[in-house]
């Protein structure tokens, strides 16, 4: 399942630890830690002031990579968690034809398999008539 989660990055604040140096440097920073986590399939920055980062990618943790970002970049906050294509999906259901499909038991084996009855008779024990005729 694609997540879609947009992340208010706080660069141009004054507690951001690159601000005072470059502020692009820190929305590279701030990309680079996003796309560089592991699930993002992409990373952009959105808003006017470019100021959140959306990240789109399969089993995303969106609160390590807020940690990551407040760790490294500053200031940040979770703005939106979403499926990345709610709108695909409600558009393709609804376009589906609703063909009836056949249902599929599963197979049932022979059932559980049991041992043979063994009887174990101990020569010693047991003793025949020794005479054959008898």
């Amino acid at each position: 399942m694609k997540q879609k989660v947009v992340i208010k990055v706080c660069i141009n604040d004054p507690v951001s630890r690159f601000c005072c140096f470059n502020p692009k440097r820190s929305h590279s920073t701030a990309l680079t830690l996003a796309a560089g986590f592991p699930g993002v399939q992409s990373a952009a920055l959105v808003g006017d002031d470019k100021d959140r980062i959306e990240v789109v990618g399969e089993r995303l943790d969106a609160v390590k990579l807020t940690t990551l970002l407040r760790k490294n970049v500053g200031p940040a906050e979770i703005v939106t968690v979403s499926e990345a294509d709610a709108k695909d999906k409600k558009e393709s259901e609804s376009s589906k034809d609703k063909a009836v499909q056949p249902i599929m038991w599963p197979h049932i084996g022979g059932g559980v398999p049991h041992r043979e009855i063994t009887y174990v008779v101990d020569p010693y024990q047991y003793s025949e008539p020794s005479c054959s005729i008898l």
